[in-house]
């Protein structure tokens, strides 16, 4: 999960929102903290905007606290995404870019071809093996990944995401429903869906990757499912929480 880790943390039963049909402008965002062994580690925060078919969408991600004095900029990272909302809500990315880290790379993902066609300065290995065509087909990015789950209509809990990470790495996440739990975050007071989340490795790690177990909370918010909570285990910081302290559907 170190992968998953570092690029999502520092490394959610009703009708289509209206937007997706009527052509309306549409704005949504979220602010994670970012907690690792019962510290706050980061701030991790998307923004989207959302008029008629098209979207736009950026993220942020900050190391903050003592993991900013041990490890400095190195996990920071900004992130934006263009691409199209189909009638179902569903999202598909055009043009994906990210910048930031070790080596302040800048990652550029095309999606707008027959396939997804990454470039990076300064170059980067695909990993081994990388991921193939057909496993690229209907991938999204990281980013989308959030506005996605946000518009989906029914149950957050019933579906499968094939995500394609940084450019590179691909997996999915198949969500299934896990009751339900009562929250009390800075973002959201009240009962939210849990979502038991496996996390499934493809290809293009490059690392030897092991299938996971994560949880994901959704509240359901002017329309959308906000994505209140994310669990996920790490290689090395115990769980890893993302709670949201505020989220925004207008």
């Amino acid at each position: 999960m170190r992968a998953v880790f570092a690029a999502l943390a520092l490394a959610l039963a009703a009708a289509v929102p209206a937007m997706a049909q009527t052509g309306a402008q549409h704005s949504y965002g979220v602010v994670y903290n970012v907690q690792a062994r019962g510290m706050s580690a980061g701030d991790f925060n998307f923004s989207f905007n959302v008029n008629g078919g098209q979207y736009t969408g950026t993220a942020e991600r900050r190391l903050t606290g003592l993991a900013r004095t041990l490890m400095g900029n190195s996990q920071d990272y900004n992130y934006s995404v263009r691409g199209n909302v189909g009638a179902n809500g569903a999202v598909e990315p055009v043009a994906y870019r990210h910048s930031g880290g070790r080596k302040g790379r800048v990652v550029n993902a095309d999606f707008s071809g027959d396939g997804i066609v990454t470039t990076a300065t300064p170059e980067m290995g695909m990993g081994n093996p990388p991921a193939t065509e057909a496993q690229k087909r209907d991938a999204i990015d990281q980013v989308s990944m959030f506005l996605g789950m946000m518009l989906r209509p029914g149950d957050p809990c019933r579906q499968t995401i094939k995500v394609y990470l940084d450019g590179r790495s691909r997996f999915d996440f198949v969500l299934t429903p896990n009751g339900t739990e009562n929250v009390n975050i800075a973002g959201y007071r009240g009962q939210a869906q849990r979502c038991r989340v496996a996390y499934r490795p493809i290809a293009g790690f490059g690392d030897p990757q092991e299938p996971a177990e994560m949880t994901f909370l959704f509240a359901r918010v002017n329309g959308v499912n906000a994505p209140l909570r994310i669990e996920m285990p790490s290689d090395d910081a115990g769980v890893i929480r993302l709670d949201a302290r505020s989220f925004t559907a207008r």
